[in-house]
């Protein structure tokens, strides 16, 4: 798991800076299902 500064760093990413999933995973090395894990999120009460 992520900790929530990342979590929020790469929503901020895509939904804000408009940033494709490829240019995130570029940007911060993470896997593809990583990033589409926490951009399909809802739910931060972990």
């Amino acid at each position: 798991m992520l900790a929530m500064d990342k979590v929020y760093s790469i929503r901020r990413l895509f939904y804000e800076q408009g940033k494709s999933i490829s240019d995130i995973i570029a940007e911060t090395g993470h896997d593809r299902k990583t990033i589409v894990k926490y951009l399909d999120m809802t739910n931060f009460n972990l």
